[in-house]
């Protein structure tokens, strides 16, 4: 894709009524389930994903969320701060305060992961998954 950006790109897949990726494609339930399954692979294993970037160029990357096996630094952990959950303090009717963290809902598009290739976090779009890859190894 030369200048055109993926959004482009992909309104001119949908005024053309061209087919798009299986995730596209899908229902909100399909759409849950691949979602469901890719974080199964990603808790479990390292995975391979090929996705288009929103500059349009094609990425891949290596990477997991499966922290027990030592692949993700420990100092590399996320945190409520890193993940945007900031404790506040309100008052309550007798004056006192109180202090709760507020829920922050997870996106179902993005998928945040660690990049074992570049050592930190990443994420990509469902959406703009091309491939996926996995190497499943049985032995001990």
């Amino acid at each position: 894709m030369d200048m055109d950006t993926w959004e482009k790109a992909e309104v001119f897949r949908l005024l053309k009524n061209q087919p798009g990726t299986q995730y596209q494609e899908a229902d909100e339930a399909g759409k849950e389930q691949i979602r469901s399954w890719v974080k199964g692979l990603l808790n479990n294993s390292v995975v391979n994903v090929q996705f288009v970037k929103s500059d349009g160029t094609i990425r891949d990357m290596r990477c997991t969320v499966d922290a027990s096996k030592v692949l993700i630094p420990s100092a590399k952990l996320p945190t409520a701060a890193a993940a945007g959950i900031v404790a506040s303090a309100t008052v309550n009717i007798d004056g006192l305060t109180e202090s709760r963290k507020p829920r922050k809902e997870p996106d179902p598009v993005n998928q945040r992961v660690y990049d074992l290739d570049l050592n930190e976090w990443r994420s990509f779009r469902y959406d703009r998954l091309q491939k996926i890859s996995v190497e499943i190894d049985f032995a001990k």
